[in-house]
């Protein structure tokens, strides 16, 4: 009897140690990775690339040669990308502000795979301002 009385108070604690109490939510198991895409053709990264919000894209075009080129939406402002070059799935530039001053611009052409969905786009190095007092080291930009 006693052996029964200490499986039954077993089984309610472990019972109680992973069943969620009132009101709280259960514990989810979320998965979140990049994979770097490289293609073999560097005109299979063109594309309207769309960040956090409509504010933030990258438009990347490639000519008849594969020669990529491509322009940035920062928050609203028009930026523009200067000697871009891409390595395997990295993409690099120098952005060149309306006031001409300069910046690095990195990038990883990347699918996310966000709880076992995918998405094609570019990972963007930061930092970004997003809002006042937000600014973010990596933003993911959407092929759209």
């Amino acid at each position: 009897m006693k052996k029964l009385l200490l499986l039954s108070l077993a089984l309610l604690l472990t019972a109680a140690a992973t069943t969620p109490a009132a009101g709280q939510k259960p514990w989810k198991k979320k998965e979140k990775r990049f994979e770097p895409v490289v293609k073999q053709d560097a005109r299979g990264y063109a594309g309207r690339y769309v960040g956090v919000e409509d504010s933030y894209v990258l438009d990347v075009r490639a000519d008849a040669d594969g020669r990529l080129s491509a322009t940035l939406l920062e928050d609203g402002r028009e930026v523009s990308l200067r000697d871009v070059r891409l390595a395997g799935a990295r993409l690099t530039a120098t952005k060149v502000f309306a006031d001409d001053s300069t910046a690095p611009f990195a990038g990883l052409f990347a699918d996310r795979v966000l709880n076992g969905e995918r998405s094609s786009g570019i990972m963007v190095d930061g930092p970004v301002k997003v809002t006042e007092g937000v600014t973010l080291n990596r933003i993911f930009y959407t092929l759209r």
